[in-house]
């Protein structure tokens, strides 16, 4: 039999073993489990990458879906304003056949301009926006069309008809007329990817660098095409400059009309407004000249009515427009009010209206109620039961009134002949050619203001001047639709920005005044 010791070591081995199994058991249950969670994180992991894998493949599929959408129909467009960018004069001389040739010379030459990563087969989109009207006055007066009305519009058709995607738009000259149709087509295909590239021509006037800006240096897109007038600060934009010297002209257009004499026949009013029916055979009278050409906003039978049946005065030549308003305009006083001052060219010139100080400004802001400028500035105001304040008003608060008023171009142009007239019929602006922000046409920048002759006032026009004021003011007869105290001044429209370098803004009952420096 076993000894006490032996059973005693029998026994120890058996709780050792008894114990290494409990640790075997122990230890492997941990592992079962840690076999287990790993297990369910591959599963985890492996759904995670099938998705990310599905999701790669299906942004690969739309990728080149849009790709080929991209690709499927490219385009180059062709902006131009045809009021900055004259065709060849050999083109316009040949009219309708003329614009057929345009057609094909510009299409011919901006594929050759085209980048290397754009084919040839790549259509080409051209919209030339302009006033047909006004283009054919300002062609006929350089003698490269005939002087009938719309004479351009043969040209333009033929153009419009030679090739499929091109178009020249005729647009009338309200709310900046080429201006915002180029603004907004630029706008829509900039960032369109079918537009491959985009040729600007719009390059004489400054007002298109707000479009471009954003593009500065940052793009190979755009090209800027060059014209006669281009600005300099198109250059420094960054982007590429051509010329397209066989189709477009790269001299300013020439007036070469001699000084008007003033025709024997009347008149063909339907001439003026592009509607005559005749045409050379009319038994009326078409004119074109420097003197009585039509303008934006102008009444030319008013001038034609009152001008003498003769030659007008040739040799006085216009002031350079260094030298200052205030110098050259005539002012208001001794019996020279009761009579009109004229320009050579029978065109009507204002007294000069200086600049009220800031002082004056603010203190006209700060009238509380608002005076009414129908009674001020006409003497008369039947509306009944009117908002705005009839009693005295300090002779310079007026003053303040008339000098915005004279901001405003009358709407029976410079051939205005009312004594009574209290808007502006030229800009008095030093320095100031036409253009944003100014209110005045480009029509009543060009002129001289020498006095030639002071005339008659028309007595039987001034009944109208109330509805004149109301025409304007309620916008029927202007670019805007405002109220009649609702006044507002522009950086182009003040003589002299050091004086009055506060903005001014006060609500009145029906509108707001404001003075923007």
């Amino acid at each position: 039999m076993l000894n006490d010791t032996d059973l005693k070591k029998l026994n120890n081995d058996l709780k050792a073993i008894t114990q290494t199994s409990k640790t075997y058991q122990n230890n492997m249950q941990i592992v079962f489990e840690r076999f287990q969670d790993l297990l369910e994180q591959y599963n985890s992991l492996k759904s995670d990458y099938e998705e990310e894998k599905e999701g790669r493949e299906r942004y690969k599929r739309q990728a080149k879906a849009q790709s080929l959408i991209q690709d499927r129909n490219p385009f180059v467009l062709v902006l131009i304003d045809g009021d900055g960018y004259m065709f060849k004069e050999d083109l316009i001389r040949a009219g309708a056949e003329g614009g057929v040739r345009a057609a094909r010379l510009l299409s011919h030459s901006i594929k050759a301009l085209l980048p290397p990563d754009i084919p040839d087969s790549c259509p080409i989109m051209v919209r030339i926006y302009a006033n047909v009207f006004s283009l054919s006055a300002a062609l006929a007066r350089a003698n490269l069309i005939d002087k009938e009305a719309r004479s351009f519009s043969k040209f333009a058709s033929s153009f419009t008809h030679a090739q499929d995607l091109f178009d020249f738009v005729d647009v009338d000259t309200k709310n900046e007329g080429a201006k915002s149709k180029i603004r907004e087509m630029f706008h829509l295909f900039a960032d369109n990817h079918q537009c491959k590239h985009i040729f600007f021509g719009g390059c004489h006037d400054v007002a298109y660098l707000s479009i471009l800006a954003p593009y500065r240096n940052g793009t190979n897109h755009i090209t800027l095409l060059k014209t006669a007038n281009m600005s300099a600060e198109y250059e420094t934009l960054g982007l590429s400059l051509k010329e397209l010297p066989s189709v477009f002209m790269f001299t300013p257009l020439e007036d070469n009309q001699s000084p008007p004499i003033l025709p024997d026949k009347p008149i063909c009013t339907h001439f003026f407004k592009g509607i005559c029916k005749f045409g050379a055979s009319c038994t009326k009278s078409h004119v074109f000249s420097a003197g009585l050409k039509f303008k934006i906003n102008e009444n030319p039978f008013k001038l034609l009515s009152k001008s003498p049946n003769r030659p007008l005065s040739r040799n006085l030549s216009i002031p350079s427009r260094k030298q200052s308003y205030a110098k050259l305009l005539p002012k208001g006083s001794g019996n020279t009010t009761k009579r009109i001052p004229v320009d050579k060219d029978g065109g009507r010139i204002d007294t000069y209206t200086p600049s009220p100080s800031g002082e004056l400004f603010a203190k006209y802001k700060d009238l509380s109620p608002r005076p009414c400028n129908k009674h001020h500035l006409l003497g008369e105001c039947k509306e009944i039961g009117c908002q705005f304040d009839h009693g005295y008003m300090e002779s310079e608060l007026i003053d303040v009134m008339k000098y915005h008023t004279k901001r405003r171009q009358c709407l029976d142009g410079r051939g205005c002949k009312s004594l009574t007239c209290v808007y502006g019929h030229h800009c008095q602006i030093d320095g100031c050619t036409g253009g944003s922000p100014c209110k005045m046409s480009r029509a009543f920048h060009n002129f001289d203001p020498r006095v030639a002759q002071w005339v008659e006032p028309d007595v039987s026009t001034e009944d109208s001047d109330v509805e004149k004021f109301e025409a304007i003011w309620n916008g029927t007869g202007g670019n805007r639709t405002e109220d009649q105290s609702s006044q507002s001044f522009s950086a182009a429209e003040t003589t002299n920005k050091n004086t009055s370098p506060d903005l001014l803004e006060t609500e009145g009952s029906a509108s707001t005044f404001s003075i923007e420096w």
